[in-house]
Parts: structure tokens; C-alpha cells; sequence
């Protein structure tokens, strides 16, 4: 019965587990496993609730996997505003793909077993030591987490199922050897032809505006010259960062928290085991086992008898052996007996459970241990200030919100009650507002009506989880165009430069029509075999040499296109060469095709799932974290 359990477990969802465990570490949510109270949500998949709780963890460890990828650089990405906003945005995505596929793997009745939860956790490299399974770091690693093992279990399980559909979708992609020998010659394609450029200097001269042109070129394009609304603000800024520098932690607090939570860091004891099993439910199958009990008595050897009677092939080849076994990954009649065993040797009699008829031996047992104070005292100094920071930044908050409220025209008394500075800002709009404010939630407040007309101190505004601000509106200017006197000199740039194209591609039209008449024409650079990639000719002029359709016999091709410095060229395209294909590479290229194939249907698979599906996002921009 075992091994069929196991036959699952030897594809796709074990090879995979290394993605998985990441996904779990980073999306999955343990607050829906260990406690039945309602938690608010930041969406809704199908009437199901992706918990604050989940979005919380899921946030937590994606800036931890950024941080790490990213280095010092992530700091000063967390600043921006607009890159955590994002970020949050694609953490929910996340959880709600997730959420769909979890649902349609039920639906469509997809799960794992315990055997292959069980393998999986095996599997992990985070749990192991030295290539093998240890199962200290297996709990102290839970234990870190905030997971507890059945809440983990749960969470692997789920992303066993989800890997089921995941691999149904992108393992039926396939790419053909011709397609990829196909996109080797387009990619490595080779152009000829020829290309003149038409400066604009030469034109420019020729060029007369007149004040009716200036006039209608500026009415015509007036919304260029459009003022947005703007403002000057004063406000307070909170940070934690601030109070974090403040915040010192005793050292006898830290050896007093570890004994107290000493439970926390004690790994319970290791029990191996190996079993015999009989499948069946009827009196031949438990004579059977008893016939091994009775066998086993006589001192025959217990190995030997699991390769000749066992119904479990799989362990049957190494023993009976199961490795160790944690509490709660088998069957709970065979737990009970096994975790009976007291001594190293000893053998149970026959267990019945839903499998079968089982004889076990217990074959190695590991005493627990205590993972010293010095190993784990950085750690828990790091979690003791970091709740310090968090309780002191909330009363700060919570003190901030209420003084600002009490005096709601003036932001000074509320800065020198909490040690905090008033700081005033210059003339901004919602694309120009300084980093402190640069945030959807402060924006929205300070160009909303009420601030604006009542010119009062907003609500506290959490800009992330770290920040927050209260403003208030000391100047307003409304939306505007500036004046034609103001912006004359650019209008009649502008307009100078559109006349001076204007020649310019008349002249290169004409050049053009004497090629198309077989005029000699001079004047043209000759372009010989030009890749996609090359880099000495005017970006322009390469991407429209690979735009153009490939010349008729005995017809002439060219167009004529803008270039960066706003001249024009033209550019004829004379024959195009297919690519060379590289045999060395052919196989990179069919999987990448494949990967891409694969990646076009996962995308095309999620689609169809949130087109179907009723999901509603809750999250706002202005919600902590």
C-alpha cells in the first residue's frame, strides 16, 4: 500500500519541491490553520477569504527575498513609495492566483497524500544537515517561522495539489526542431540596402512662422503647456526607523525570555522504524501477521522477513525501513503502537489500521536536545526590539492621531508634544511631491476636497509599515495653461521644427520617387548585411531596415522615418538574407521556445481561471504594511 503511496511522489511534485517550498515560505499563511477566529481579508476568491494575516507573511517574505536577491539596494528601493505600493500589488496578485489554482486542484479532486507531504518535508534542503534529514533544524526552522509542523503539512499539501495543475498545463507545451531553426534565421537575419539622412539645420533657415501660425499652432496644442494643480503642505512625519535607534535591550531580559520560552528551542526525541506489512482485512491477513510475530520470536531476523512477507515493496528492498517518522504522518493506530516501542530492538505485535495488518520494530532512537542561549541570543535581542519598536511607533500613532484631531489647524503643538519636527514643503503636484508624501494614500488626501477647503490636519496616513504622516494644506493653486506670452519661444521652436520635417520629407519623398523612376541617385550610404544588433547606424535606420517588407522583384522598398534628433532619413531596403542557424545552440533555443510556450499557457490558464472566478480585491493602498 505504501509504495503505491509513493509512486505519486517520484515525478514533477518531488523534483519541484524546491520552487514549492519557496512559495510556501513566502505566500502561504499559517493564521488560517491554527485558529478559527474571523480575520479581516484583503480579497476574496469565490467566497473564500485570503486573510490579512496571509497577506502579512506573504509581504514579510517577499521584501526578505528581494533583500537578499537585491543587497543594499532594496534599501533604497523601500523608500520609493511607488515600489512598495507595486510591490503590495503583486504580493495580492500572487495570493489570489494562488487561491484560484488551490480550487480548481480541489474541484478537480487533485490532492497529495500524507506520504508525499512527508517525503516533500524530507526533501527540503532547509531541513537538512550534512544531506540528511535532521529534525531539530526542521522544528527550530518552524518554530521561526510561526508555523507549527501540522499547520506547515497543510500549507506543503496544498502546494503539492497546485503543483499537479500546474505541471498539467506547461508539461504539454512542446516545441518543434523547425520552429526553432525557424526563429534562429529571423533572429539572426541580415538586411542590405542603403540610407541618407536629412538634417534639419539646412531647413531651418528656409523656415518663416507667422503670428496667425504661432497663434493656431499654440490653441491647437495648448494642453501641452497644461499647469496641474498644486500645493504647500506642512506635516509630521513618524518613522520607526527613528525609535529603533533609541531602543536598547537588556541583557538579562534576553536570558530571561529564553528560559521562559525554553520550550521553543528543545527538539523533542527522533524514533526510526521499520514494518512489516500485510495487506487485508480478514483472518488470513492477521494469521499471516501473526504468523511473522511468532517467527520473529524464534529469533528469525526482522529484514529478512519484511523482504519476504511485506506487502510495502518499497521499504520492503531496504528492511522494512521507514526512516524516522514525526508524530502525525501516519496512520494514528500505527503511531500508537510504534511510539510505544521504549527500547532500540523492541517489536510490536500485530497493529491493525486502515492499511492493513503491520508488525513494527522500533530500529534507532535520537535523544532530543536544547539549542544553546549563545546560538539563538542575537535572534531573540532582534525579535525583543522589534516588538519594542513596533509597540512604541503604534503609541506614537496613536498619539500623533489624537493631538491632531484635538488641534486640527495647526500641526506645531502636536510635533513638540511627541518630539517630533514640522516640516513645510515648496510648491508641488501629484507627479512632483517629495518623497515623504510621495505615497497614493497622502496624495489622495491632500488634493482631496476636504483639505483643500477646510485647510484642517488629515487622519494619520500609513504610507508603509514603517512610516506615516499627518499633513495639512497651508496653499492651493488651482489647474492652469500657461500664457502664450509665457511659452512664445517654444511654441515657435516647435513649430519652426515641424516645417523644417516638413521640407525635409518632402525632399526625401522625392528622392524616393527617383529611385522608383531608376534615376541615379546620390547621396546614399550603402548598408551591407546589418543585423538586429548592430550598433554603429542610428537606431532608427536599423529598426526600420527590419520593418520594411522584403522588396518585390524589380521594385524598390524604402520609407522615411524620425530619428532621436528629430531629423528624418530614408531608408531602402534592397535584400534580406536569411539567418544563419548554430547547431550548438539549436537545443537552448527549442527550450527556451518550450519555456515560453509553457510560460504563454500558464498566463492563458490564470486568465481563464479570474475571468470565471468572482474575485474582489479589498486591499487599499492606504492599509499598514
Amino acid at each position: 500500500m505504501l509504495d503505491r503511496i509513493r509512486e505519486g511522489s517520484q515525478s514533477f511534485v518531488v523534483k519541484a519541491v524546491l520552487v514549492l517550498i519557496a512559495l510556501t515560505f513566502a505566500l502561504a499563511g499559517i493564521g488560517g490553520y491554527i485558529s478559527n477566529a474571523p480575520e479581516p481579508s484583503v480579497a476574496t476568491v469565490n467566497g473564500e477569504d485570503i486573510t490579512r494575516v496571509e497577506f502579512d507573511r506573504a509581504l514579510e517574505n517577499e521584501r526578505a527575498r528581494q533583500q537578499q536577491q537585491l543587497g543594499d539596494f532594496y534599501d533604497t528601493l523601500a523608500t520609493d513609495p511607488s515600489f512598495n505600493q507595486r510591490l503590495r500589488n503583486q504580493v495580492v496578485n500572487d495570493l489570489v492566483n494562488q487561491k484560484l489554482v488551490e480550487q480548481y486542484a480541489r474541484d478537480n479532486g487533485l490532492r497529495a497524500s500524507d506520504e508525499q507531504v512527508r517525503e516533500a518535508i524530507r526533501a527540503i534542503p532547509a531541513f537538512n544537515v550534512a544531506g540528511q534529514f535532521d529534525n531539530d533544524t526542521y522544528r527550530i526552522t518552524l518554530n521561526s517561522l510561526g508555523y507549527t509542523p501540522e499547520g506547515f503539512a497543510e500549507a506543503l499539501r496544498k502546494d503539492l495539489a497546485r503543483s499537479q495543475v500546474l505541471e498539467a498545463v506547461v508539461n504539454t507545451e512542446f516545441a518543434l526542431a523547425a520552429e526553432a531553426v525557424a526563429i534562429q534565421k529571423l533572429v539572426n537575419q541580415q538586411r542590405s540596402g542603403a540610407y541618407r539622412t536629412f538634417a534639419l539645420d539646412s531647413y531651418l533657415a528656409q523656415v518663416d512662422v507667422s503670428d496667425d501660425e504661432i497663434q493656431q499652432w499654440y490653441d491647437n496644442n495648448s494642453n501641452l503647456f497644461a499647469v496641474p494643480e498644486s500645493v504647500q503642505v506642512e506635516f509630521v512625519a513618524l518613522d520607526a526607523g527613528a525609535i529603533a535607534e533609541s531602543i536598547t535591550i537588556d541583557e538579562q531580559m534576553v536570558r530571561e525570555w529564553y528560559e521562559g520560552n525554553r520550550s521553543a528551542y528543545e527538539s523533542a526525541a527522533q524514533y526510526r522504524f521499520s514494518h512489516i506489512l500485510i495487506e487485508g482485512d480478514d483472518a488470513a491477513a492477521r494469521n499471516k501477521a501473526q504468523e511473522v510475530v511468532d517467527k520473529l520470536s524464534e529469533g528469525a531476523d526482522f529484514a529478512a522477513l519484511a523482504g519476504e512477507y511485506s506487502d510495502d515493496t518499497f521499504s520492503a528492498e531496504n528492511g522494512g525501513d521507514l526512516d524516522f517518522i514525526q508524530p502525525g504522518t501516519m496512520d494514528p493506530d500505527f503511531e500508537e503502537a510504534a511510539f510505544a516501542l521504549a527500547e532500540v530492538g523492541d517489536v510490536s505485535g500485530v497493529v491493525e489500521t486502515s492499511f492493513g495488518f503491520h508488525v513494527i520494530k522500533l530500529t534507532d532512537k535520537q535523544e532530543g536536545s536544547v539549542t544553546p542561549f549563545a546560538e539563538v541570543r542575537d535572534d531573540i535581542i532582534a525579535d525583543m526590539q522589534d516588538e519594542r519598536v513596533k509597540q512604541a511607533y503604534y503609541e506614537q500613532q496613536q498619539k500623533v492621531a489624537e493631538l491632531a484631531f484635538e488641534m486640527p489647524d495647526t500641526l506645531q503643538p502636536v510635533a513638540d508634544e511627541v518630539g517630533l519636527q514640522v516640516r513645510n514643503s515648496d510648491w508641488f503636484n501629484r507627479q512632483t511631491a517629495p518623497s515623504a508624501l510621495n505615497h497614493p494614500a497622502v496624495l489622495q488626501q491632500v488634493f482631496g476636497d476636504t483639505l483643500l477647503q477646510e485647510r484642517l490636519n488629515s487622519d494619520l496616513i500609513e504610507v508603509n509599515d514603517t512610516q506615516s504622516v499627518v499633513v495639512r494644506v497651508t496653499d492651493y493653486r488651482a489647474a492652469s495653461i500657461k500664457s502664450l506670452d509665457e511659452v512664445r519661444e517654444q511654441v515657435v521652436s516647435n513649430l519652426q521644427q515641424e516645417k523644417a520635417q516638413q521640407l525635409a520629407r518632402a525632399d526625401a519623398e522625392a528622392v524616393i520617387a527617383a529611385l522608383r523612376a531608376g534615376e541615379a541617385v546620390s547621396g546614399l550610404t550603402e548598408l551591407t548585411a546589418i543585423d538586429r544588433r548592430n550598433a554603429d547606424l542610428p537606431r532608427a535606420v536599423v529598426q526600420s531596415l527590419f520593418e520594411q517588407a522584403a522588396p518585390a522583384a524589380g521594385a524598390v522598398q524604402a520609407d522615411v522615418v524620425e530619428m532621436n534628433n528629430g531629423g528624418l532619413a530614408l531608408v531602402q531596403l534592397t535584400s534580406v538574407s536569411a539567418g544563419d542557424v548554430d547547431e550548438a545552440t539549436q537545443q537552448q533555443m527549442q527550450e527556451q521556445l518550450e519555456n515560453s510556450f509553457a510560460q504563454q499557457s500558464y498566463e492563458a490558464f490564470l486568465s481563464a481561471l479570474r475571468d470565471q472566478g468572482d474575485v474582489e480585491i479589498s486591499l487599499t493602498s492606504s492599509s499598514n504594511n
